[in-house]
């Protein structure tokens, strides 16, 4: 199995990344699940994706003191719920103590797609930490890789490629939907400034690039470009992932650029005077 592993910063589009990696022919064509919310007019609309199928929960990977994990932890008190819902897609309750290859035989039931059962490629997302982060400080801008925590995981995996979205825009489409969603699921760390947000993801962009903390086998997406319906950098995509581009790729990239637009008018009509 060759495996395509998707690290991101929150907001950036990465399980809209992964699932939509995974629509390629030889991966495993992973369902996709609308996460909806409330508008201020009390209409339901979508807000997220889900792409269960691809979730690795690294918490073997983790400390009890890691700040990844006490942020997941309040969310997990915050909703009682959650378990339960993990334990109905499949999960026992010790998955988090599962090895990489264990998250990979038991996925969640029901998740990959019955017209793709022999792909020979796969593509994951990691929980609770998407980008492998250190702690993040009150003098920080962004949050930096954690490299021990990356070689341990990249060690497991073994993946053909990492996958990296950035952003590098002065479009306001992509942050407005991510301070929304902040604010939604009532995240301690909810800060509704456009400007803090565009700063804080062109400068982790910069680290990123310039430090290249996630080493040399990685492929960036100018995620920005690509929601856009860029074709260029869809085609970039393809190649890194040594796959023939789908024929609806702009079809479906429109439909989740939809959801954002939809979702920055809500932002418009609650934030800006």
């Amino acid at each position: 199995m060759k495996n395509y592993l998707i690290l991101y910063t929150p907001g950036m589009c990465g399980t809209w990344l992964t699932w939509l990696i995974g629509q390629h022919a030889n991966f495993p064509h992973y369902k996709k699940k609308n996460k909806n919310y409330i508008n201020d007019k009390k209409e339901t609309k979508p807000l997220d994706i889900g792409c269960f199928g691809a979730d690795y929960f690294i918490y073997r990977h983790m400390s009890t003191d890691d700040y990844w994990l006490k942020d997941q932890q309040r969310d997990i008190t915050a909703n009682a719920e959650w378990l339960s819902k993990l334990q109905e897609r499949g999960y026992p309750t010790n998955f988090t103590s599962w090895t990489f290859e264990e998250n990979r035989r038991i996925r969640p039931v029901g998740e990959i797609a019955n017209d793709n059962e022999s792909f020979t490629k796969d593509c994951i997302k990691t929980l609770p930490n998407h980008g492998v982060f250190l702690e993040w400080k009150e003098d920080d801008n962004f949050e930096k890789v954690n490299k021990e925590l990356l070689k341990n995981i990249v060690d497991e995996v073994q993946p053909e490629k990492i996958i990296v979205p950035i952003f590098n825009s002065l479009d306001e489409t992509l942050v407005k939907r991510w301070i929304i969603y902040l604010y939604y699921h009532n995240k301690h760390y909810a800060i509704d400034d456009l400007v803090h947000w565009q700063r804080s993801w062109h400068e982790w962009s910069d680290y990123v690039i310039q430090d290249n903390p996630y080493g040399n086998n990685v492929h960036y997406v100018d995620i920005e470009k690509l929601t856009s319906g860029d074709n260029d950098e869809y085609l970039k995509l393809c190649e890194a992932i040594n796959e023939t581009p789908l024929d609806n790729a702009q079809e479906e990239i429109a439909s989740y650029r939809n959801i954002m637009l939809e979702v920055a008018t809500d932002f418009d009509r609650n934030y800006i005077t």
